[in-house]
C-alpha cells in the first residue's frame, strides 16, 4: 500500500507541476504582452507629441480658446454690471413707492388720499416703463454682443476635420 500512495503522490505532483508550468508560462507570456502593449502605447504617444502639425493644432485650439474666453468675459461683465445697476435702481424706486403706498394709506382725508394714491400709480407704472424699458436695452445689447462675438471668432468655432490623406 505504501508503494500505492507514492505512486498516486506522485501521478498528483506531475499534474501540479504541469499546472505550474503552465502558469508560469501564462504568466510569462501575459507580462510580455503588457510590455509589449506599454511599448507601443509610448510609440504611439512619441509620434503624438513629435508631430508639429498636431502640436501647432493643439496650440493654435488652445490660443483659440484664450482668446475667445478673454473677449466674452468683459462683454459678461458689463451686462452683469448694467443689471446690478439696474437692480440698485429698482430697489429705491421699490422703497420710494412703498414710502408713497403707507403715506397715501394714512392720509385721513379722502381728497389728499385720492392724490397720494394717483401719485403712487403713476409713479409705479412709470417704474413699470422704465424697467420694461431697461430689460429691453440690457437684452438688445446682450444680443448685440454675442452677434459681434460670434462673427468675430466664428474661424475658431468651426468644426476641423483632418483631411484625408
Amino acid at each position: 500500500m505504501k508503494d500505492n500512495a507514492k505512486a498516486s503522490a506522485k501521478e498528483q505532483t506531475i499534474p501540479m507541476s504541469e499546472m505550474a508550468d503552465k502558469a508560469l508560462k501564462n504568466y510569462e507570456q501575459a507580462m510580455k504582452t503588457g510590455l509589449k502593449m506599454q511599448e507601443e502605447a509610448s510609440k504611439w504617444w512619441s509620434s503624438v507629441f513629435s508631430q508639429t502639425q498636431l502640436a501647432q493644432d493643439w496650440q493654435k485650439g488652445w490660443t483659440n480658446m484664450t482668446g475667445m474666453a478673454t473677449t466674452m468675459m468683459p462683454l459678461a461683465q458689463r451686462r452683469m454690471e448694467e443689471v446690478v445697476t439696474l437692480m440698485e435702481k429698482n430697489s429705491r424706486t421699490g422703497a420710494d413707492l412703498m414710502k408713497k403706498a403707507v403715506d397715501a394709506s394714512q392720509t385721513r382725508a379722502i381728497a389728499e388720499s385720492q392724490s397720494k394714491w394717483m401719485d403712487f400709480w403713476t409713479s409705479s407704472l412709470g417704474a413699470v416703463r422704465a424697467n420694461t424699458e431697461a430689460f429691453s436695452d440690457i437684452s438688445t445689447k446682450a444680443i448685440d454682443s454675442w452677434v459681434q462675438f460670434v462673427r468675430k471668432n466664428s474661424e475658431a468655432t468651426e468644426v476641423r476635420m483632418p483631411k484625408a490623406s
